[in-house]
């Protein structure tokens, strides 16, 4: 039986549009420089890290905020507004996060970045377990796509995000341990990307992943291992996103269960 929905739902289902913009326009403002005078780049220029992407990286976001976008629509649609009632609080929380994360990030407090994109992924992961009982092609590309793509993409600025953290302390590292951090790091996106792949059957996940290490590869070109290690990174991704091809939306449940 179809649930009916509430005026609440209606109520949470249009704050959840609301925070959508809400967010892209902070951001906006962030990368003009409208926030504590300076870029998001100018800050992570001060703390270089072996994991710090190319720039060309955070044009993902707009990918993002596209799908973001998608997903605020297609919530608001009749026959959507009692099914996604379980998502809207955690997707608030979400954007709330990205706000305070960008707030303090322009505010150099980088150790408490960490703790919001930390509390970021985590309510992301969140979303994405709940979207596992969506089985529709419109909740395939209107939900799925767009939530698996942003929890990748934060799974490694998380792990950026810990390495900049370390720098940010000034904790005195070997080039030979900072190194083999780093590549330890690159090997666990690339784990979770596979894992999440196949325990979640979110097949874009590790395809954010991919193209985090790709930028990370580029930027850091000069460092032999750690290259290779971000192309084994990406291969182990890609293998596991491209099983998209023959598992297609109406297959989500047999893949979490092989």
């Amino acid at each position: 039986m179809t649930e009916k929905a509430t005026g609440t739902d209606t109520f949470r289902a249009i704050l959840v549009l609301t925070a959508t913009i809400g967010t892209i326009i902070f951001n906006y403002l962030a990368a003009m420089g409208h926030i504590g005078g300076v870029t998001p780049a100018e800050i992570s220029d001060k703390y270089p890290t072996l994991l710090t992407p190319a720039g060309y990286a955070f044009s993902i976001w707009s990918l993002i905020y596209l799908g973001l976008v998608a997903f605020s629509i297609y919530q608001l649609l009749p026959a959507n507004i009692a099914r996604f009632r379980n998502l809207r609080s955690l997707y608030i929380i979400s954007a709330a996060l990205n706000c305070a994360w960008i707030y303090f990030w322009h505010r150099d407090d980088i150790a408490i970045c960490l703790a919001l994109i930390t509390a970021l992924l985590i309510s992301l992961f969140l979303i994405n377990l709940k979207l596992m009982q969506f089985d529709g092609i419109g909740d395939f590309w209107a939900a799925k796509a767009p939530f698996g793509i942003y929890f990748g993409w934060v799974t490694a600025a998380t792990l950026v995000n810990f390495m900049i953290t370390l720098a940010y302390w000034g904790v005195e590292l070997s080039d030979t341990t900072r190194q083999v951090l780093a590549i330890s790091l690159i090997l666990l996106a690339a784990a979770l990307g596979v894992i999440v792949r196949f325990r979640m059957a979110n097949y874009l996940y590790p395809l954010a992943i991919a193209w985090a290490l790709t930028a990370i590869a580029v930027r850091q070109s000069g460092q032999t291992l750690l290259v290779a290690a971000a192309a084994l990174g990406v291969v182990m991704c890609l293998i596991a996103t491209l099983s998209l091809v023959v598992n297609l939306p109406g297959s989500d449940r047999r893949a979490v269960n092989d």
